[in-house]
């Protein structure tokens, strides 16, 4: 226990006399930077992707209801099962449609004949009046009997007619090909019609085509000016972590949805899923490719900079590192190069600033830049492929107190030095 005081106060004391080292700030400012990376211009592909999360869903989805009511006495489709159009999904007891049918086809019948006999005998009766046999009254009469004969007829055709729509009703099957997603009824089971219940009627299925899905993704607010339709897109499912799908954005929503004070936009992207791998309700991650450059000269983000960066560096004026004192600045960099993966506007590439490398000698210079991600940037003008760039400064103020706490973390390890065990 007393070992382990007196290593407290050791190193408290080593401690407090490294950050109160009088000496310490004025060796770093005689020393600056001491370590330096530099980086090669080289030429290369450069890609602006925005990235985001999002859900696989159907292109179509149909809910399947009968416009009959009955008994379900076949229902020959489980949840997964692929259909084509024009498949049984269900059939219903039909033996009240298949009586209305029956007695509407004998009274279509009957009306056939009536029309027949009433034509006839109106053509005798006009025979007879123009011998002057009959009165007027008796043939208009026959001429009245075959008008209600063919009213009778029409009505007897759009009795059959509904009676062979409701008999058909029956049976249910698939609109489209696809997979049943989900089945919500049973045999034996009654459902109710769609069109004649106010609640719209049993659902029996729902089956949607998935020979091409959408993947509905969130993008926020300052990605999205970049996003446009037809945009190329790469998805990748949870489920095939080593399998890309691609596809196109399809659609962007104008309406924001506001969680958690994030605002974000819905897109859509569309996605070829011919070989049916993709299923509904998939999470899968999404790369939109908002922007592509092919063989330009490109540089890491690092390596940009600014006039005031440069002084503070070489310790001295703005003026000294090859730009007016009113120029660039943090909130310049942020203005002219806007997020880190947008692409630059063309009329107004913005300005920056590198140090090159040569000869052992170190220079700024100025350069206009175009498109940039993350990682680099594509340099339009003032380099060329070759030229060596300073990337990184590492004062020795940093490296020294990286080393202190090397060697305190080395002394926990000597016995006695190491607190409780």
């Amino acid at each position: 226990m007393k070992a382990l005081r007196v290593a407290v106060v050791i190193i408290a004391i080593l401690v407090m006399g490294f950050i109160f080292n009088p000496f310490r700030k004025q060796e770093d400012s005689q020393d600056g930077p001491t370590k330096r990376s530099t980086s090669v211009a080289k030429r290369g592909n450069l890609t602006i992707a925005i990235n985001s999360t999002g859900v696989i869903e159907p292109t179509l989805t149909v809910e399947l209801k009968s416009k009959a009511s009955g008994e379900i006495i076949e229902l020959p489709i489980e949840e997964g099962d692929i259909v084509k159009k024009g498949q049984l999904i269900a059939r219903l007891d039909a033996t009240t449609a298949r009586n209305d049918y029956d007695q509407a086809e004998a009274d279509l019948e009957v009306a056939k004949v009536s029309l027949s006999q009433a034509t006839k005998q109106a053509e005798r009766q006009k025979q007879l009046y123009e011998r002057k046999l009959i009165s007027e009254l008796d043939y208009e009469n026959s001429v009245l009997a075959k008008e209600e004969a063919n009213s009778n007829l029409v009505r007897a055709q759009t009795a059959m007619e509904y009676a062979k729509e409701r008999l058909s009703d029956t049976v249910i099957r698939s609109p489209i090909d696809g997979i049943i997603l989900t089945k919500f009824v049973e045999k034996g089971q009654i459902i109710a019609s769609a069109t004649s219940v106010v609640s719209g009627g049993t659902t029996i299925a729902t089956v949607a085509d998935m020979s091409k899905a959408f993947v509905r993704t969130s993008v926020d607010e300052v990605d999205i000016g970049q996003i446009l339709p037809s945009q190329k897109a790469t998805v990748i499912a949870e489920t095939y972590p080593d399998r890309e799908f691609y596809g196109a954005v399809m659609q962007i929503h104008p309406l924001a949805k506001v969680e958690q004070n994030v605002t974000t936009f819905d897109v859509t992207i569309e996605v070829d899923n011919s070989e049916g791998l993709l299923m509904a309700g998939m999470n899968a991650s999404v790369e939109i490719i908002a922007g592509f450059k092919e063989n330009v000269i490109l540089v890491p983000r690092e390596a940009l900079t600014d006039a005031r960066a440069i002084a503070r560096m070489v310790g001295a004026n703005p003026a000294a590192a090859g730009q007016p004192a009113d120029m660039s600045g943090s909130g310049q960099e942020r203005s002219q190069s806007g997020p880190p993966n947008a692409m630059a506007d063309k009329s107004t590439n913005p300005k920056r600033m590198v140090i090159i490398v040569a000869n052992g000698q170190e220079e700024p210079k100025e350069v206009e830049i175009g498109m940039s991600n993350f990682e680099e940037a594509e340099i339009l003008s003032g380099l060329a492929e070759g030229d060596t760039v300073l990337t990184t400064v590492t004062s020795k103020a940093l490296l020294d107190r990286e080393a202190f706490l090397e060697r305190i973390r080395g002394w926990s390890q000597i016995p006695g030095m190491g607190g409780r065990r």
